[in-house]
């Protein structure tokens, strides 16, 4: 994205926002001004988080994100062993990344910054392995973390991008019988992508639906013009059977307790009602 475009964009937002994620459909890391992006939002009181494969960090550049002022950062990382990794992440090499990951770990130990909230993010997919694999795979990568200032491991289940993807083992959307679930993406983001234009949630991941261009318009407009309003109430309505690719995305479909995702139901549990 152009700065001009994201200067103006925080500008905008300053007032109403609380966090931005600086990543979307892309490595946040390629960006050569994403060190200025993070500051630009921090000088404007708006927090930021990245979500980053982890493959182009260096030493140098962990330090500089670390000194911006970054609040979160995740690291996504496909799989707790080297055969795992292989396979889903083309390319990389899972001896640098945890490297890299390490790295960065140790320099923010090493300048006692409580910031960024450091998060690894793993996705237990993998359909030659069996629960008791993931769990014993999953016990010998934590132990790579011991002593440094990792703050939370999180468990991924694979979703389907709105329907444009079909993952083999993963439980297809069944609309007549699977109960709809409100989505929260179009009461309180957008989502910018690099040009400028304006989809309704990062889930569109191809951009279907298009709400607005802020290069036109400024995003209090496009937050509460027709086109979103119209999408809104229609998810009121529950009348969204030709709305794509909202019908097809498994976000909305999901099988819930009390509300909460059954995904997920382990992770609230242990978040909000363990603690004293």
């Amino acid at each position: 994205m152009d700065f001009s475009l994201y200067k103006k964009i925080i500008d905008e937002v300053k007032d109403y926002v609380f966090d931005v994620n600086l990543f979307h459909r892309g490595e946040p890391l390629i960006n050569p001004r994403i060190i200025d992006m993070i500051k630009y939002a921090n000088e404007n009181k708006i927090k930021t988080r990245i979500h980053t494969n982890g493959a182009l960090l260096n030493e140098n550049l962990s330090r500089e994100l670390i000194k911006s002022g970054l609040n979160l950062i995740s690291f996504s990382f496909d799989g707790y062993s080297k055969e795992t990794y292989g396979k889903n992440r083309i390319n990389a090499t899972y001896e640098d990344t945890i490297g890299n990951i390490i790295t960065f770990l140790k320099i923010k130990k090493e300048l006692k910054s409580r910031t960024p909230i450091t998060i690894i993010q793993v996705m237990e997919f993998d359909e030659n392995l069996s629960p008791e694999d993931f769990q014993k795979q999953k016990n010998e990568f934590i132990k790579k973390f011991n002593t440094l200032p990792l703050d939370k491991l999180v468990i991924r289940t694979p979703h389907n991008w709105g329907g444009l993807l079909e993952i083999e083992g993963i439980k297809k959307v069944n609309r007549y019988k699977s109960k709809l679930i409100p989505c929260t993406f179009i009461w309180y983001s957008l989502t910018i992508f690099y040009n400028g234009r304006v989809y309704l949630c990062p889930q569109d991941f191809a951009g279907e639906i298009l709400v607005g261009d802020v290069n036109k318009d400024s995003i209090k407009d496009v937050f509460n013009n027709e086109v979103i309003t119209v999408i809104r109430e229609r998810f009121k309505n529950k009348n969204i059977s030709d709305l794509n690719p909202c019908n097809s995305c498994d976000r909305i479909w999901r099988e819930t307790i009390a509300g909460i995702p059954k995904e997920y139901l382990k992770v609230f549990i242990k978040d909000n009602l363990t603690k004293n």
